[in-house]
């Protein structure tokens, strides 16, 4: 069971982001990742086959269920009803120049994944695995703690739970939307406080990279509980999306 108490006790404790080395290193990283599909294509098909049951996918901000659509293709082929999210582009419609703005976006997107959810239980009558990736892997933890009774597994490919300072996506948002809230009067803690595992019912696997160039590894891990295992990976934070490596643990997870 988690220590609730000591995760709270670090929500306001700063992370430190990536190394500038693997940050700068994310483009060659990711096309190396996506070009490898292709030489691993036939032992991805060895993977475990599925059961049938619905696999949602969501996608990372800014993307949508086309960036996804190679994981899709091979849960399909290992014999899961792979499923997009269709809920467009998981990006803002406004500027976001403070962490208060964030948050409202990301409960919008969690109500919208959630009838998702419940609509795709509705329509197959079973129980629905839900994969995401960076912050669609937010949504989908939040799902565990939202509408475990229409889950079976959740995974999360490089969600970035921590402080936000603990990414490199922070200071680019902020410059993106020109942001000039200075970070000392920022409320993190509500942030933070939306991944504290309170009574986890659904198994949520957490695939992490220590070196993602985008979400440090401290910032990457939920608390340590018995229904939440945390997997490593090599991989770069866009290539979680494509990289073959991360396919196969998802398949061994998802058949296990």
């Amino acid at each position: 069971m988690a220590d609730v108490d000591d995760k709270q006790d670090s929500l306001t404790q700063v992370i430190e982001p990536p190394s500038i080395w693997w940050s700068l290193l994310e483009a060659p990283r990711a096309a190396l990742e996506i070009s490898s599909i292709a030489l691993k294509h036939r032992e991805l098909l060895t993977a475990p086959r599925g059961d049938g049951h619905p696999v949602l996918v969501l996608p990372g901000y800014g993307a949508g269920d086309s960036i996804m659509y190679v994981l899709r293709y091979y849960l399909n082929r290992w014999g899961y009803d792979a499923r997009p999210w269709n809920l467009g582009v998981n990006f803002t419609k406004t500027r976001i120049t403070s962490i208060d703005q964030i948050n409202a976006f990301r409960e919008d997107m969690e109500a919208r994944v959630a009838a998702r959810i419940e609509d795709l239980y509705n329509e197959t009558g079973q129980k629905i695995s839900v994969i995401g990736w960076s912050l669609g892997g937010i949504y989908a933890n939040s799902m565990a703690e939202e509408v475990p009774q229409f889950l079976n597994h959740v995974i999360t490919l490089g969600a970035p739970y921590g402080d936000p300072r603990g990414t490199a996506a922070w200071n680019i948002l902020k410059a993106l939307n020109a942001s000039r809230t200075p970070d000392e009067q920022q409320d993190f803690d509500g942030w933070l406080k939306q991944d504290v595992i309170v009574d986890r019912k659904t198994k949520t696997t957490v695939i992490y990279s220590p070196n993602d160039g985008i979400v440090a590894e401290s910032a990457a891990r939920l608390a340590e509980h018995d229904k939440i295992a945390h997997v490593p990976v090599n991989s770069s934070h866009v290539g979680f999306a494509f990289n073959p490596a991360v396919y196969r643990i998802i398949a061994d997870t998802l058949a296990s």
